[in-house]
């Protein structure tokens, strides 16, 4: 897993660690260029970022949590960091909620930004089931990332890493959004105007920048 850092690693015992998960035609450069690390130093948020890329391989042969973990995680926790955000943009918010599912203790906060949300098969079983709250899907033992991020997702406990949903009204995954907003507090919820692009994103990080910053600091 390739990733870019942007920020002072020797602050790391004083500061977060937010690391920005790419959707599957992104590279960590592309957060950069859109101004993603200069929008956090805007607004204030000491923080350092690990931008990183996310490929839709890594699901298909089930180690994108492993990748995340040896790539982004376990080198924070080297550095000093004691507190983690996972932010991920369309594949990179399906990749953030698995590794979630798996490593909650690991994570203080994730922040999906147009989450690419599951294949057709997830959501036409959890709409035939009644919905995500009657949902009870079987895991195999070898797992199986999508389903365990959704009931992770859904069955979360109070006290456990604060999720935040910020995504487009024309988004083409707009219908699957809406339904993980659905299991999120209303006040780390946005919809805006936009589609599935880096200019709806940019809008939709500065929008969580701007309601989720007080839980940043």
């Amino acid at each position: 897993m390739r990733t870019l850092t942007d920020g002072d690693p020797a602050r790391g015992r004083h500061a977060i660690l937010i690391a920005l998960l790419s959707g599957t035609y992104s590279e960590p450069e592309d957060f950069v260029r859109e101004g993603f690390p200069e929008a956090v130093r805007a607004h204030g948020i000491d923080a350092e970022l690990v931008m990183a890329g996310v490929r839709a391989a890594w699901f298909a042969d089930g180690s994108i949590v492993r990748r995340i973990s040896e790539s982004v995680v376990q080198p924070a926790k080297a550095r000093g960091h004691a507190r983690v955000w996972l932010a991920g943009v369309s594949l990179g918010g399906l990749a953030a909620l698995s590794y979630a599912a798996r490593h909650e203790e690991d994570v203080a906060g994730v922040v999906l930004i147009s989450p690419y949300p599951a294949t057709r098969d997830v959501l036409r079983e959890m709409e035939a089931a009644g919905g995500l709250g009657e949902w009870k899907p079987v895991i195999p033992p070898e797992g199986d990332l999508e389903r365990e991020a959704w009931l992770w997702l859904a069955q979360r406990e109070d006290g456990g890493p604060p999720v935040h949903c910020y995504f487009a009204s024309e988004d083409r995954f707009a219908e699957g959004q809406r339904r993980m907003a659905g299991a999120i507090a209303p006040d780390r919820v946005r919809e805006l105007p936009g589609g599935h692009d880096w200019k709806a994103w940019r809008a939709l990080w500065e929008a969580f920048l701007a309601n989720g910053k007080g839980e940043l600091r």
